[in-house]
C-alpha cells in the first residue's frame, strides 16, 4: 500500500514506540551498496542501557526528513550520520534517532553485486585502476606490438574507435571529485566541471604522445572528446532518472508491518 510520507513515517514512530518492531521495504540509494532498493528492514528502538554507537545504521530526523543512515562519529552529545553511497553527512541529536536497523533481508543479489561496484566507494577503488589502464592504452606504441589500428570498422578506423570508447568511463570516475553523485543532485556548475576536467585529460593524454613513440593527432583528440561527452550524457539521463524516481519513491514509501 502506498501513503503519504509523514502519514508513513508517524506510523512508523507509533509501532516503534509501542515496543513493535517494524519492517519496512526500503527505497532509495543513499546506503548502497550496504543496502538496496527493496531490501526488507527491521527496525527496533534501542533496549534500555543501551546508546547508538558509530557503525550503527539508524532511522532519524533531518530537517523534516527521515533518513536511514550510518553513524560515522559522535561527539559531545551530537552524532555524525553519512550514507554509505553519498558524500554528504548529517548531524542529529539522540532524541532525533528513532530507531537502529535490527536486521535485513536482501532480495536482489545479482543488483547487489552490481551496485557494489557501481556506487561511490566502488568507484574509488577502481578509479586508480581505470586511470593506468587509459594512460596505457593512449601511450604505449599498440601498433608496434601488431595490434591493427589503422583497420575500419562500419566506415571509422579502429583506432579512433578505440579512443572514443576507452574515454566514455571517464566522467564516471571523475564525478566524485565535484560532489556529482549519482543520488544527489548538484548545480550545472560542479557537472560542467566535470565535462571540462575529463576534456583536460584527454588533451594532456594526448599531447604527451609528442614525447612518446606515437603521434599527436587531432582526429585522436576528437575522439576522446567524443566519448568523453556520450559518458557524460548517460550520467546525466541517469541522475535525472534516479532523481526522479527517488522524489516519486519520498512522497510513497512502501511499508510492511
Amino acid at each position: 500500500m502506498k501513503i503519504k510520507n509523514e502519514i508513513f513515517f508517524a506510523v512508523v514512530e507509533e509501532r516503534l514506540a509501542a515496543g513493535e518492531r517494524v519492517t519496512i521495504e526500503l527505497v532509495g540509494t543513499s546506503m548502497q551498496p550496504t543496502l538496496i532498493n527493496g531490501d526488507l528492514l527491521t527496525l527496533e528502538t534501542y533496549p534500555s542501557g543501551t546508546t547508538p554507537q558509530v557503525g550503527d545504521i539508524v532511522l532519524f530526523r533531518f530537517r523534516g526528513q527521515h533518513l536511514l543512515h550510518r553513524i560515522t562519529a559522535i561527539r559531545d552529545g551530537h552524532y555524525t550520520m553519512q550514507g554509505d553511497n553519498c558524500l554528504s553527512t548529517e548531524s542529529a541529536s539522540r532524541e532525533d534517532i528513532v530507531a537502529r536497523l535490527a536486521t535485513v533481508k536482501h532480495r536482489h543479489p545479482m543488483k547487489r553485486l552490481a551496485i557494489r561496484w557501481l556506487g561511490h566507494k566502488g568507484r574509488k577503488q577502481l578509479r586508480p585502476w581505470y586511470f593506468a589502464g587509459l594512460a596505457f592504452l593512449m601511450w604505449a606504441p599498440l601498433n608496434g606490438v601488431g595490434i591493427p589500428l589503422d583497420n575500419y570498422v562500419l566506415g571509422l578506423r579502429m583506432d579512433h574507435l578505440l579512443h572514443a570508447s576507452v574515454y566514455v568511463p571517464c566522467t564516471f570516475f571523475l564525478m566524485d571529485l565535484f560532489g556529482v553523485g549519482l543520488p544527489k543532485r548538484p548545480q550545472i556548475k560542479p557537472i560542467l566541471l566535470t565535462w571540462l576536467t575529463a576534456v583536460g585529460i584527454g588533451l594532456l593524454t594526448e599531447s604527451v604522445q609528442k614525447f612518446l613513440p606515437r603521434k599527436f593527432d587531432i582526429n585522436d583528440l576528437i575522439a576522446n572528446v567524443i566519448g568523453i561527452t556520450l559518458g557524460w550524457l548517460v550520467i546525466l539521463a541517469v541522475r535525472k532518472i534516479i532523481h526522479s524516481r527517488r522524489q516519486k519513491n519520498q512522497q510513497n514509501p512502501s511499508v510492511t508491518v
